[in-house]
């Protein structure tokens, strides 16, 4: 048994040198026998899911995403864990967020990824596109629940911050942790590292986001998750994303065979008549409710327009106006 990425509820190892998530893993413990252990896992409103723009619905009461208390000092210690299935980062409760229905502070964050040959791993996909890599940052509702254990099971317990994440150009926030990995190559082991601005691992734009409720991605599934999927992706380098995919094992140091850890994402699930609430109105999404997508740039370049005809046809009457009463004028003084 291994523990779950997001609480202290032990799931099941696959029994080969595969992933824990991905259709690949179809023995006796693999993704598609979760539910047999863990009915939650075959039940609704299930995560990941798959972002499509006919699910998409524009609220404009969507706020920007405050982060509190995300620069943390260089002298305080995180704890760097690979609990056999992922690569974990504690963090401190004093870490929230705000703009939702209620608090929810910090507890860790953790990866998901492709594998070194298919840089395609993220967990939650847009229009079918699958990312390199997915980072989730965990919180639980600390207004109501003493922690994380506590809240995992509640309809209100959870909010998690996805952000998706391309192989592109070198990021230098994630070298805070990634220089550290190798001490963390097997199952079980952890090292402390310096602490760091954890805000430098998010995009630069918090206010364009998808926002559902879904559920953890791991056994046990609770439907307990308050998703916020960041729409812009961040980027690593080639170079980062091959230590993420190949410097660890889901396997214990003690063990004879060593299984790498890679492909560690799950299946997307059913959308199940959810409405997917977005924060932005511009690009592919448009207006919605069955009418023709518009990008929102369009639509402002034909308000400019309206705006501009506008003003010029009021400028014509009013000179028409203006020539008319002259005009009468001086006829008037002339007779």
């Amino acid at each position: 048994f291994i523990t779950t990425a997001y609480t202290s509820h032990p799931i099941p190892q696959c029994r080969a040198s595969l992933s824990l998530y991905t259709a690949l893993c179809t023995g006796p413990d693999g993704v598609h026998y979760w539910h047999k252990q863990y009915p939650y896992c075959g039940g609704v409103f299930q995560s990941p899911i798959d972002l499509q723009t006919q699910l998409l619905k524009y609220d404009p009461t969507m706020a920007p995403i405050g982060v509190w208390n995300y620069n943390l000092s260089g002298q305080e210690q995180l704890t760097l864990g690979n609990n056999g299935h992922a690569v974990k980062l504690s963090l401190p409760a004093r870490m929230y967020i705000s703009g939702l229905p209620h608090r929810y502070s910090a507890a860790q964050l953790h990866f998901h990824w492709g594998s070194p040959t298919l840089a395609a791993g993220s967990e939650h996909t847009v229009n079918g596109k699958r990312f390199a890599a997915e980072m989730h940052i965990v919180h639980f509702n600390s207004d109501k629940y003493a922690n994380i254990s506590v809240a995992a099971d509640k309809s209100d317990g959870l909010a998690v911050l996805a952000v998706l994440i391309e192989v592109g150009e070198f990021n230098p926030a994630f070298d805070h942790f990634l220089k550290f990995i190798n001490g963390v190559k097997y199952k079980d082991q952890r090292v402390q590292i310096p602490a760091f601005n954890v805000r430098s691992l998010l995009p630069a734009r918090l206010d364009e986001y998808y926002r559902y409720d879904g559920s953890l991605t791991t056994p046990p599934c609770y439907p307990s998750v308050l998703w916020t999927v960041f729409r812009s992706p961040v980027t690593m380098s080639h170079r980062q994303f091959s230590m993420l995919s190949t410097a660890l094992y889901s396997s214990s140091a003690q063990e004879s065979a060593s299984m790498p850890l890679n492909g560690n994402y799950r299946t997307l699930q059913k959308p199940d008549q959810r409405t997917i609430l977005v924060s932005f109105l511009d690009g592919e999404l448009g207006f919605q409710n069955g009418r023709l997508p518009v990008p929102a740039s369009f639509l402002k370049y034909c308000w400019l327009l309206i705006i501009f005809a506008s003003i010029k046809i009021y400028c014509i009457i009013l000179m028409t106006h203006t020539h008319t009463h002259t005009h009468t004028h001086t006829h008037t003084h002339t007779v």
